[in-house]
C-alpha cells in the first residue's frame, strides 16, 4: 500500500530526468540548436553557448562553447568570476598566471580554473565542456 501511494504521488510531481549529450552532440551537432547563443566580435572570430543545464539556484551550469581566436587578461580584481572546470574537445587554451607561470592545456586534457584565478587566457580557438560553479548566483537568484 505504500508504495502505491508513493507512486500516486509521483504521478503528479515533475519527473526529473538527465541530461544526455550524444556522441554527435559533443562532434559539434549541439552547436546547431535554435536555443544556442552565438556571438559575434568586432574582429569577426564567432562564439557559441551551448549551455545544456542550469540548476533552479542558478550557481551550477554546464554546457559546451566554442571559441574562434582570442587574448583576455582577467585582472586580479576581482579575478575570475566564478570555479570552472573546463574539458577540451578541441584546440588549446594558454593559461598565464599573475606570477609568470604557464600552461597550455590542449584536446582531450582538463583544466580547474578557481574563482579568483588572475592571468592571461591565450587561445587560437577551442571548443571545450565546462560545468560552472558561481556562489554568487545563489545569492542574486534570492534576490529575485
Amino acid at each position: 500500500m505504500a508504495a502505491a501511494c508513493i507512486l500516486t504521488s509521483m504521478a503528479h510531481a515533475e519527473v526529473i530526468k538527465p541530461i544526455k549529450d550524444s556522441r554527435a552532440d559533443i562532434g559539434g551537432a549541439i552547436f546547431k540548436q535554435p536555443e544556442v547563443k552565438v556571438e559575434r566580435a568586432p574582429d569577426g572570430s564567432v562564439s557559441a553557448d551551448a549551455q545544456r543545464y542550469t540548476s533552479a539556484d542558478g550557481a551550477f551550469q554546464t554546457g559546451m562553447y566554442k571559441s574562434g581566436p582570442f587574448r583576455e587578461e582577467i585582472a586580479a580584481n576581482p579575478g575570475f568570476p566564478y570555479d570552472e572546470f573546463l574539458y577540451f574537445v578541441s584546440g588549446s587554451v594558454k593559461l598565464t598566471s599573475s606570477d609568470g607561470s604557464s600552461m597550455t592545456v590542449r584536446a582531450g586534457e582538463s583544466v580547474t580554473i578557481p574563482k579568483g584565478w588572475s592571468g592571461v587566457f591565450e587561445t587560437q580557438g577551442y571548443t571545450k565542456i565546462y560545468v560552472v560553479y558561481d556562489a554568487a548566483a545563489v545569492s542574486e537568484s534570492a534576490k529575485k
